[in-house]
């Protein structure tokens, strides 16, 4: 009498390497994902073979019902898992996973099921952008979610369809928490007295619109010699002469471009004041590849970089104020 035959054995393992990877990077995003919660081996396989997405999205919208994560994938395609609060039911989108439902698949203890979930997928797939778009206000960080197994990011929004009004509490609680190449705010503040005076460690790239006051100019660069890139709206024009002080009078610093914008401009004599400026070196031509709304009937002045001789170039029109610290850099590129 035969034997019945057994369990098949799962193949895949004993590929070589270098197949293994190409099968895996060659799947279906959700094969891929069950493919890792069968076994420690498998969810390692999966790791090591790199599946490429553009981006992963959590989004923490206005209502809590509706937070999720979102997936770029190749060729345009995207993928939405729900994951809203443990104790909310979700507001069930019909193009939208249940997370909870494939946090089950996942083997290993946790007492909120999306920490447990995203940290498989941070783990198994590979993006090149890591979002958070937070659209509802908060106390502090951990009444969303307690971010304790990855706190670095691309690309942080606090914003919201409407106005997004916050607490200095929550507003600290989030940059201090959180490490971002780009942080972009646009919110209310109501409290005129607050001011964030710590380094936002990590960012290129700081972009503040409507609430300005509650970020501190004084010693900025200081604080952030890594930033790349700054726009912010509104600021006052006392304060857009502090900056140019910090950069003329400070050290090195990697700073490249300021977008200072407010409608109607800036008077010169503010944004000048006590500050030596001179012709620009820049052609007309030059000047116009380098600022977006250059306007020839405007100011264009360069100043210079006391520790080093370098220049910058400072534009004034109706747009608002545009410092470029990288002439030489993007005229090369061009």
């Amino acid at each position: 009498m035969e034997e019945p035959p057994g369990n098949p054995k799962f193949g895949l393992l004993k590929c070589p390497f270098a197949l293994r990877e190409q099968i895996v990077r060659n799947m279906e995003f959700m094969d891929a994902f069950h493919l890792s919660t069968l076994s420690k081996r498998s969810k390692q396989m999966v790791h090591k073979a790199k599946y490429q997405t553009v981006h992963i999205t959590f989004g923490f919208e206005e209502d809590s019902r509706e937070d999720h994560i979102e997936f770029g994938i190749k060729d345009f395609e995207r993928l939405k898992i729900s994951f809203s609060d443990s104790n909310d039911t979700p507001e069930r989108d019909p193009n939208a996973i249940d997370g909870r439902k494939l946090a089950i698949l996942i083997d290993g203890p946790s007492c909120d099921y999306r920490k447990k979930l995203s940290a498989h997928l941070l783990f198994i797939f590979h993006s090149d952008w890591t979002i958070i778009y937070i659209e509802r206000n908060i106390k502090n960080l951990g009444d969303i979610f307690q971010w304790n197994f990855r706190k670095t990011f691309d690309y942080v929004r606090l914003s919201a369809v409407g106005v997004l009004h916050i607490t200095p509490e929550a507003l600290k609680s989030i940059l201090n928490s959180l490490e971002s190449k780009k942080f972009e705010l646009e919110f209310k503040m109501d409290d005129s007295i607050y001011k964030y005076r710590e380094t936002l460690n990590n960012c290129d790239i700081l972009n503040v619109r409507d609430s300005i006051h509650w970020l501190e100019i004084d010693n900025f660069l200081d604080r952030n010699p890594k930033m790349k890139i700054l726009a912010l709206q509104d600021l006052p024009g006392e304060q857009i002469n502090n900056l140019l002080k910090q950069w003329i009078h400070g050290k090195v610093v990697d700073m490249e471009t300021w977008y200072l914008l407010r409608n109607y401009g800036y008077p010169d004599d503010v944004i000048f004041d006590g500050i030596v400026t001179m012709k620009t070196k820049l052609t007309e031509k030059q000047a116009f590849a380098i600022f977006v709304f250059w306007d020839a009937a405007s100011t264009t002045v360069d100043i210079r970089r006391k520790v080093d001789g370098k220049l910058a170039t400072v534009h004034i029109n109706w747009t608002g104020c545009v410092v470029s610290m990288c002439n030489e850099q993007i005229l090369a590129g061009l």
